[in-house]
């Protein structure tokens, strides 16, 4: 039985600050910046001593009140509860608009993501042959969807761009990065057509009804570990992106993983086709094989547990529980997207979701002893 940790909501004096604790953090909402600010324990209680102090005292008499605690903490508790907060506005990227679908006499190929459409026109066979095996598992023959999107390869010098229902989708680039580049934002298109709370740059996986979220920096070892669960009977939701809706439901993202060059020999065993099959170039470079997205969880269900993993040559492997601060910095080091801009109930059903659950962080250079941690995780 999974063990959550309940969210209990504290009132402040000030009204544009909203407080939090679970477990022994507590996050400070605020509604001018849309910044959330973490304390433990001890700064915790100090926070909720200097809000209470606020509108009675100075922030010299305060900072006399605690003189052996450090004067530049004090001070930013001090500003932040007179609303005198100094931090940069968040701002989010909006989402991709999947502009108006025009009929032509052009042949395209159809491939289905939930209910939309993406109508490709491949401008030669060598494009055919390149990029549909990465869509395959999507082509559809007679397609039906709400939105259709077309999308077209046109020429610019030696470059090629990407047009997204006649409108340029970003800069020129080599045919060699056109795959990634295309997965990607029908990856992001797809996930942003539905009212999500927040997607993560993570991974996530499922085992008996429990559901695995996967944050992760680049080169962690995400995909690799990903694609081994899969082979060991793991369900996959996502490699690349998870998306939480407004209930807290995982949602899947049927998109090929893109598996880096350092990750073929280690893999192959177990997906053989990655030793000669076609290469294909990301954005930073790097050379990748896609693994078409096999073992597909049909349907949502709620995260069960957080999993921070991190690839380390000759490292011992462990599985360390963490605390919810240090869980939410490193969800906001992988990166992180809310649709729109972040307010206080996003930020609390975020807490409810998603930091309320066990995390862990997983170090590790063996993948057998992973697996056998993450296996035995699950039992518990």
């Amino acid at each position: 039985m999974i063990k959550k940790h309940d969210t209990t909501k504290l009132l402040l004096n000030s009204k544009k600050l909203h407080a939090f604790a679970i477990e022994e953090s507590l996050f400070v909402y605020s509604d001018e910046t849309q910044n959330v600010y973490g304390f433990e324990k001890g700064s915790a209680a100090l926070f909720l001593q200097i809000d209470e102090l606020i509108p009675h005292y100075t922030v010299e008499e305060i900072a006399k009140k605690f003189l052996d605690v450090d004067t530049d903490l004090v001070q930013q508790m001090c500003d932040l509860t007179s609303g005198k907060e100094t931090a940069v506005e968040v701002e989010y990227e909006s989402d991709i608009e999947f502009g108006t679908y025009i009929n032509d006499d052009l042949i395209r190929k159809h491939y289905q993501v939930d209910d939309i459409v993406y109508a490709i026109h491949y401008p030669n066979d060598m494009f055919y042959k390149r990029l549909h095996p990465v869509f395959e598992y999507l082509y559809v023959d007679n397609p039906e969807g709400k939105h259709i999107v077309s999308v077209d390869f046109c020429k610019s010098d030696d470059l090629w761009e990407v047009h997204w229902n006649n409108t340029p989708l970003g800069m020129a680039m080599p045919e060699k990065k056109l795959a990634t580049f295309l997965q990607e934002k029908m990856m992001i298109c797809t996930y942003q057509s539905k009212r999500y709370l927040i997607a993560l740059h993570a991974g996530a996986v499922e085992k008996n009804g429990n559901v695995i979220i996967m944050p992760a920096v680049s080169e962690s070892g995400k995909t690799t570990l990903t694609a081994t669960l899969l082979y060991h009977g793991f369900h996959l939701f996502s490699d690349e992106v998870t998306t939480l809706d407004y209930n807290g439901f995982v949602l899947p993202l049927p998109f090929c993983m893109n598996i880096k060059e350092g990750s073929w020999k280690i893999l192959s065993e177990m997906y053989p086709y990655l030793i000669d099959g076609d290469k294909y170039s990301r954005f930073d470079g790097q050379n990748i094989r896609f693994i078409p997205p096999v073992n597909m969880y049909l349907g949502r269900q709620k995260a069960s547990h957080i999993i921070f993993p991190k690839y380390i040559p000759n490292s011992e492997t462990t599985l360390t529980e963490i605390g919810a601060k240090d869980a939410l910095e490193k969800i906001k080091d992988a990166g992180y997207q809310v649709q729109e801009n972040m307010d206080r109930e996003k930020f609390e059903l975020i807490l409810k979701y998603l930091v309320s659950l066990p995390k862990y962080t997983l170090v590790y250079s063996n993948l057998d002893e992973a697996i056998d941690m993450i296996n035995t995780l699950l039992e518990m």
